[in-house]
């Protein structure tokens, strides 16, 4: 089991769905509403399931996000469904080594000090990965590869903008060069001289932006 943590917005889920890809897994993402129910013993039902079908494939991967919110400190949780489920969760964790097939459960929070400390044991999700906002390099390349395709002007520095994006997350930066294609895309249609996206452009957006991240986080 593996916990990836960090700010909001830094490519947990994408880091998830990569491993997967990279060992041909079977890949299951769920989201805590999927699982959890008012009625007595359906959210245990959900996660048994759960587990017997990532067991059909030779190789899986369960992804859970938002896992402080499916696994919260119990003695801070007055929720009687959650006083039964963490206890599913644990015993479906502990079976890893009776099952026939590989299995990876990964787990993402924003908050991994929410999380029920038996769910981070040895043993269970033992490995915690920190996933932090991106470097520069990192945000330039997420400006490269969401610009992809897009009318650029000759020698423009991508590497400039990324400087000043610093704390801004990598779906931060991905939104600022859409709503910079988008802002010169219907520009273009209202005065119906197309022109490639230049410096300024993408300065205007980041400008009008603010990081999702905050100090605090």
């Amino acid at each position: 089991g593996i916990l990836l943590y960090g700010p909001p917005g830094t490519g947990k889920t994408m880091i998830a769905r990569a491993v997967a890809g990279e060992i041909a897994a079977a890949f299951f993402a769920i989201k805590p509403s999927e699982i959890m129910s008012q009625w007595v013993g359906v959210a245990e039902q959900n996660f048994a399931r759960l587990f017997e079908a990532a067991n059909a494939h030779p190789v899986s991967v369960i992804f859970i996000d938002e896992l402080e919110s499916l696994a919260p400190r119990r003695r801070t949780s007055i929720s009687t469904v959650m006083q039964r489920v963490v206890p599913q969760l644990l015993a479906e964790l502990d079976g890893f080594d009776k099952r026939q097939n590989a299995l990876l459960f990964v787990g993402a929070t924003n908050e991994p000090w929410a999380i029920d400390s038996a769910v981070l044991r040895p043993g269970r999700l033992d490995r915690l990965i920190y996933v932090p906002p991106p470097d520069l390099a990192a945000r330039q390349k997420i400006l490269e590869l969401n610009l992809k395709n897009a009318p650029l002007v000759e020698g423009i520095a991508l590497e400039q903008i990324a400087a000043r994006a610093e704390g801004f997350s990598g779906a931060d930066m991905a939104a600022l060069a859409n709503r910079t294609r988008e802002k010169v895309f219907l520009e273009a249609i209202h005065s119906g001289l197309p022109r490639p996206i230049n410096m300024d452009d993408l300065g205007a957006v980041l400008d009008s932006m603010r990081s999702s991240i905050q100090p605090e986080d």
